[in-house]
């Protein structure tokens, strides 16, 4: 039987194993593709995963089945609406994960099964226990991510009904948020920055994930990167030195990359480390998307409005997504004054159409317009969806005051005065105008700047005098612990006094919608600046590759991964940079998460729950 298994796997299973004779298209979309899509690839993870997905999906004729698991249901959600699933024939959508996956009886021998699996050990044994008892006509089955050959083997042992048709390796393995933005959905990693022989088997599986999911963007960006990490980062470092390793060890799939000419300079793998700015994810945010995800949560590009007042059924779960989107796009980056002022003018454009005359001066009433007219909401069903968020994210900014929070957290970040943020933040925490969240946040921020300061124990006491829990209260010293001065290779604070005088007032657009400062800039935004004209420090952001040196060699491409969770704000510096770069968009940012303030705080309380012995 294991003869004639292995005999199954040669003649079907089509995978890229590292033998000289293998055919390399096999191994993913990307071998003999059109120049142009390749050019695009090369700079967009978005275009890049949709490349793979959608060469899957056209391969295979006839009704198909798609079955998913878990982590690919969102990756694909991220780069493909569910009507455009619908044209490429695709008329049912299964997931493994699901209770009833193997409780359905009836055979559907009329379609075509397209597995599109992470290469987890579960998802073997739940594709072995289908294929013992198919209830498709055929499989194709792709992965996204290295395949060990033993589990191929195993496969083919299983698949007694010769079902299978090909396997493959698809590197879409991480998921596509935007062009320039992509993420890996693993929240918790603060535990990962203790001694490695402190790790449980989750750690070590969160390390191995960003292991693929790296190796998969290199993939699916066309690059064979030099890597550079954080030196004062143990974790940074283990992370390269361990990629490189699994590069070599799969050098076979880069073979057909095309590498710099000689003298030329890399594309750039750059490994940085949370912990080098924790200020960034604690701050209130005035972009569109980061406001999005730091009030509503943003969730592989959906947001949960359900509890949102009065919100209309069609509107409970809605989809944010850049690339499907138009509205969105346009105005993913821009201030909340501004959006109001790009939401009025969709509304406007509609009246004039219609010639309504209804007078509309606020977000409160742009709200009733649509609420009033029903036929709007059929015409243009995407400008509704955006008027409900916009009308929704400015009732928790006046409900939470979080114009004045802000403000005040502004100063700390971006000035140097501490008597004044001292007596600010006390009567800020006194007073009754914000919640909890807001008064614990401007505590952590202070700490971060003043550490060390005897006030801070003051302030402290002044948390649990407004019954903020002492788990909450022990949030700020874990806080230090985890990315306090001892931690951190560079000086945070040090541009305060440069972003202190770029401070400037912008008067308010649109009633109910104010313009707010964005005094701070991310650490990381100059960090990605540096590196792209040359001028990193190699003391700093080390190669991985001691022998390697690049002068002042200006990177083509970048790939910048934050090890700790990256950030929205981050991401809008990111874009500005590629939207003022010569070349065009030559810089991706990715992360182990997107953090907003609460998932940001939520992974370093994991710190103090340690459980066992010391």
């Amino acid at each position: 039987k294991p003869a004639a298994a292995e005999a199954r796997l040669s003649r079907r299973v089509r995978r890229a194993a590292p033998a000289p004779t293998r055919s390399r298209r096999t191994r993913g979309a990307c071998a003999g593709r059109p120049a142009e899509r390749e050019a695009m690839a090369m700079h967009s993870v978005v275009a890049g995963v949709k490349e793979y997905i959608q060469a899957m999906v056209d391969r295979i004729t006839g009704m198909k089945v798609l079955i998913l698991d878990t982590e690919t249901i969102g990756i694909i959600s991220m780069v493909f609406s569910q009507s455009d699933i619908l044209r490429h024939e695709v008329f049912l959508t299964e997931c493994i994960d699901a209770d009833t996956f193997f409780s359905q009886e009836e055979k559907m021998r009329h379609m075509n099964a397209i597995c599109l699996l992470r290469p987890t050990n579960k998802n073997f044994l739940k594709l072995a226990q289908e294929l013992k008892s198919p209830k498709y006509n055929e499989y194709h089955i792709f992965f996204t991510n290295v395949v060990p050959h033993m589990r191929l083997e195993q496969l083919a042992c299983c698949d007694e009904h010769e079902v299978v048709q090909q396997v493959q390796e698809f590197f879409a393995d991480v998921f596509a948020i935007g062009h320039d933005l992509f993420s890996l959905n693993l929240p918790s990693t603060a535990r990962l920055t203790e001694e490695r022989s402190r790790w449980t088997s989750y750690e070590e599986s969160v390390f191995d994930r960003m292991l693929e999911g790296l190796l998969s963007v290199c993939l699916t960006l066309r690059m064979v990167p030099a890597i550079r990490y954080t030196a004062a980062s143990d974790l940074t470092r283990q992370v390269a030195q361990r990629l490189r390793e699994r590069i070599q060890e799969e050098q076979s799939l880069f073979e057909t990359i095309e590498r710099e000419r000689r003298g030329e300079s890399p594309p750039v793998l750059l490994l940085v480390d949370r912990r080098n700015d924790p200020v960034t994810p604690l701050l209130n945010q005035w972009t569109y998307q980061a406001m999005l995800h730091e009030l509503l949560s943003l969730d592989n590009n959906r947001v949960d409005m359900s509890k949102v007042p009065n919100i209309r059924p069609e509107l409970e779960m809605i989809v944010m997504s850049a690339s499907q989107d138009p509205f969105f796009e346009e105005n993913v980056l821009s201030n909340f004054g501004d959006l109001g002022v790009s939401i009025k003018k969709y509304v406007e454009d509609y009246q004039k159409q219609t010639k309504n005359t209804a007078k509309i001066e606020s977000i409160e009433a742009m709200q009733q317009f649509v609420d009033q007219y029903p036929e709007f909401r059929k015409l243009s069903g995407n400008v509704s969806k955006h008027v409900a968020v916009v009308h929704e994210l400015s009732r928790l900014i006046e409900a939470n005051g979080l114009l004045e929070a802000s403000q005040l957290e502004q100063e700390i970040a971006c000035s140097d005065a501490r008597q004044e943020h001292f007596r600010s933040v006390v009567d800020m925490l006194k007073a009754d105008r914000i919640t909890n969240m807001e008064r614990l946040r401007l505590v952590l921020l202070y700490a971060l700047k003043y550490e060390g300061d005897s006030s801070i124990a003051q302030l402290k006491q002044l948390l649990l005098s407004c019954s903020i829990g002492e788990d909450q209260v022990a949030l700020i010293d874990q806080m230090l612990r985890y990315a306090g001065q001892h931690v951190r290779s560079v000086d945070l604070f040090q541009n305060k006094t440069l972003l202190n005088r770029t401070k400037a007032a912008i008067t308010r657009q649109v009633q109910g919608v104010e313009n707010v400062y964005t005094q701070h800039k991310s650490h990381l935004a100059g960090v990605a600046e540096n590196l792209m004209k040359g001028k990193l420090k190699e003391s700093s952001y080390p190669y991985v590759d001691s022998g390697f040196r690049s002068g002042e060699q200006r990177p083509p491409r970048a790939v910048i991964f934050v090890v700790g969770g990256a950030t929205y704000e981050e991401a809008r510096d990111i874009t500005e940079l590629n939207r003022a770069a010569e070349g065009g968009r030559n810089i991706v940012l990715g992360g182990t998460t997107i953090h907003n303030s609460r998932s940001f705080l939520t992974d370093v309380a994991q710190l103090g729950m340690r459980t066992g012995p010391e």
